[in-house]
């Protein structure tokens, strides 16, 4: 499809076979855009295509310019829900099974509304999905700063709802000035934190290539599951699924150094695990995980770690480190800044089964609302 104006074309890509060929374009893409992150890569996307695609639909939307340079880039799958009533549900790829924060349409520096408006077009005239729901997303994504627009002047059903929580922290270009930032008594404590693991006799080590990521990757693996069985519950790496996932991701950004795992060592042994990804001047830090065992947590092994990560990532010229999602009480240690993540949910009007039922249950959700509100205190 053309645009007379805009002059650029969307081709909707529903082959599998196809990713393998548009992952240096896609890349590509991901340095142009204005806020490039680990989670829109192809080898973030295609990872969990191959993982966790099975019974979805592959739908990319390509978007080049008139010379046929790829500009743009909607990277969705569809996914069929629901038995008495099923609808066929747009959502991003990455959106499910595992922790992709800042989902968004991709698009090159300056083309921003360009390939937003061209998406929405297709958006109104594709009958292959019923409702989008876009999770992850910044206020400042391409999604809500323009696509949301461009729906609401094209009457469409729309809601948008919290997500998470998501904690970061601003680094200082120099070591000097990173430790200053931290104050005295901070300084203070994480030094004494730090003499006491190392006369303990424990070492740190680092990976940040597959070959070495592999191990780590498991030593983290079971430090999570060891911490979480402690609680009687599985974990969020007890799927097999999800493990390799992270192997295939470790294959694909490791030799680029783009994936680090951080280690604390006590007789040979790993006590705590950071698992970290980067992407330009942003560090991510993506999951932790420690022994739980109570002879070692007078020595916070996990907090120390995290110190010495924050430290390297500083020297690596990272200009911040994202916590991601999650309002656990050691990200507060740390730092006071955080964004929220938003949900898009959007039915175009042309859509008309999907559009109902979505003012329907608009509706509904109002007037409950409404009904608890004028309800007397202390009635249910």
């Amino acid at each position: 499809m053309s645009g007379p104006r805009e002059k650029i074309t969307v081709e909707h890509v529903t082959d599998p076979a196809m990713l393998v060929s548009l992952r240096r374009d896609w890349n590509r893409l991901v340095d142009e855009s204005r806020r490039p992150t680990v989670f829109l890569t192809w080898e973030w996307l295609h990872a969990w295509w191959i993982h966790f695609g099975k019974g979805l639909r592959l739908h990319l939307l390509l978007v080049r310019d008139p010379s046929g340079r790829l500009i743009g880039l909607g990277p969705f799958c569809i996914e069929r829900m629901g038995v008495v009533w099923p609808m066929r549900v747009l959502r991003f790829l990455g959106s499910r099974r595992v922790g992709s924060d800042y989902l968004d349409l991709l698009a090159a520096r300056g083309a921003e509304r360009e390939v937003s408006a061209a998406i929405f077009r297709t958006f109104l005239e594709d009958r292959s999905w019923d409702i989008a729901e876009l999770s992850d997303l910044l206020d400042e994504s391409i999604t809500l700063r323009f696509l949301l627009g461009q729906a609401r002047e094209a009457r469409c059903a729309l809601g948008v709802a919290t997500g998470e929580y998501c904690p970061f922290l601003p680094l200082a270009p120099s070591m000097e000035e990173y430790q200053d930032s931290l104050g005295r008594s901070k300084r203070s404590r994480l030094k004494r934190a730090k003499r006491a693991v190392e006369e303990l006799g424990s070492t740190y080590r680092m990976a940040d290539t597959p070959e070495l990521l592999m191990p780590a990757l498991d030593e983290l693996f079971e430090l999570h599951a060891k911490r979480w069985a402690a609680r009687g519950l599985p974990g969020n790496f007890a799927d097999p699924l999800v493990k390799s996932f992270h192997h295939e991701v470790a294959q694909g950004i490791g030799p680029e150094g783009l994936m680090r795992i951080y280690t604390l060592e006590y007789r040979g042994r790993a006590i705590a695990c950071d698992y970290v990804l980067q992407r330009g001047a942003t560090v991510y830090f993506y999951q932790s995980a420690f022994d739980p065992d109570p002879a070692l947590e007078e020595y916070s092994p996990g907090h120390t770690l995290l110190a010495s990560c924050l430290e390297d990532s500083v020297a690596r010229g990272a200009r911040e480190f994202d916590f991601l999602r999650g309002r656990e009480e050691y990200k507060a240690r740390w730092t006071t800044e955080a964004r929220e993540t938003r949900t898009l949910t959007l039915v175009p009007r042309e859509h008309g089964a999907a559009y109902a039922r979505l003012l329907g249950n608009q509706a509904v959700r109002w007037t409950k609302r409404k009904v608890r509100e004028l309800l007397p205190r202390g009635r249910t």
